[in-house]
């Protein structure tokens, strides 16, 4: 059994602006596992919001390379979750092929399905959003990034090119309550269908307070990472939004979707910039939540594994 890292710089096709940073492009790692029952793909996509890089990336794995490399090695050091998981479903590959099993059966999921996700919006000027939303009429629903600064003109603008849903997604970007409710204010009239992480996960208060006064769905994003106390999480959210490379794993996924579910709260499969290979098993969880945000792949010029398949805004393997 050989496992091993492929580096792969991937061009976007827009200037990937967010609350905290901005991108033209992201290195990811294809985790490569060969066998004599087959050669298993996957992905590692790392996310400096969580201190992650590509030289720390190499450096963990290269680590745990001198070690038992089995899925028990995993939790023996410290790995970033990202890289957990690129090892982890590689190796949960391999075992679910041994069986003679689908994954999604070997991990005791609901079966796949063609799904509809939305399509995402980075911070852009008012001038270039015409022409950005041109081509997406085909999404059933648009995750919009916004800030404190341009968030209200960027949503104003907006409406008047499209009516579909509007997922608002914030990335931590206000730092206190009362100039989010004034924000919250001018969405009055528009289409919203949830507003995403708008304070830092430390502020747990102010979600409390913000969870009594919203007329919106509130979707946890950094307030839920490989582990969540849903106890307080429900009392502060509607909903939390599962990324694989944040959990670090499918079991995990799996386990907090049932622990969301048993807190009354719903959920969200959503990724982060990756390639269809990583988009691959955040499909394993389509039958199983209320929102689908997978669209990773569609940010990627010349996305080089076509493993997944988008038309009319809609996703399948």
């Amino acid at each position: 059994m050989k496992i091993w890292l492929e580096k792969r710089h991937l061009d976007l096709k827009v200037n990937w602006k967010l609350s905290r940073n901005q991108t033209t492009f992201k290195e990811n790692f294809i985790v490569h596992l060969e066998t004599p029952e087959g050669n298993f793909l996957s992905e590692v996509a790392p996310n400096i919001r969580y201190g992650e890089t590509p030289d720390g990336i190499l450096a963990q794995f290269q680590e745990w390379e001198k070690g038992d490399r089995g899925l028990l090695s995993l939790d023996q050091k410290p790995l970033f979750h990202s890289l957990r998981f690129g090892l982890e479903s590689v190796l949960l590959s391999y075992e679910a092929k041994k069986k003679n099993q689908t994954l999604s059966k070997y991990l005791g999921l609901l079966p796949m399905k063609s799904v509809p996700t939305s399509f995402s919006m980075p911070i852009t000027p008012l001038g270039e959003i015409r022409d950005y939303l041109a081509p997406l009429a085909r999404f059933k629903s648009l995750k919009i990034k916004v800030d404190a600064e341009t968030g209200i003109e960027m949503l104003q603008e907006i409406k008047k090119h499209t009516d579909v849903p509007l997922r608002v997604d914030a990335n931590e970007g206000w730092k206190d309550l009362d100039s989010f409710m004034r924000f919250e204010e001018t969405l009055k009239g528009m289409n919203i269908e949830l507003i995403e992480q708008p304070f830092p996960a430390s502020m747990q208060d102010e979600y409390k307070k913000l969870k009594k006064q919203t007329r919106y769905t509130l979707l946890a994003d950094e307030s839920i990472e490989d582990v969540g106390d849903f106890g307080e999480l429900s009392k502060q959210f509607h909903a939390v939004n599962l990324k694989l490379m944040k959990t670090g794993s499918l079991l995990k996924a799996k386990s907090l979707l049932e622990d969301a579910r048993a807190h009354n709260m719903k959920a969200m499969i959503g990724c982060m910039i990756e390639t269809t290979v990583g988009i691959s098993y955040g499909m394993l969880f389509s039958g199983m939540v209320d929102y689908v945000d997978l669209d990773g792949f569609l940010l990627i010029k010349d996305e080089p594994f076509k493993l997944v398949s988008e038309s009319e805004g809609f996703l399948e393997i």
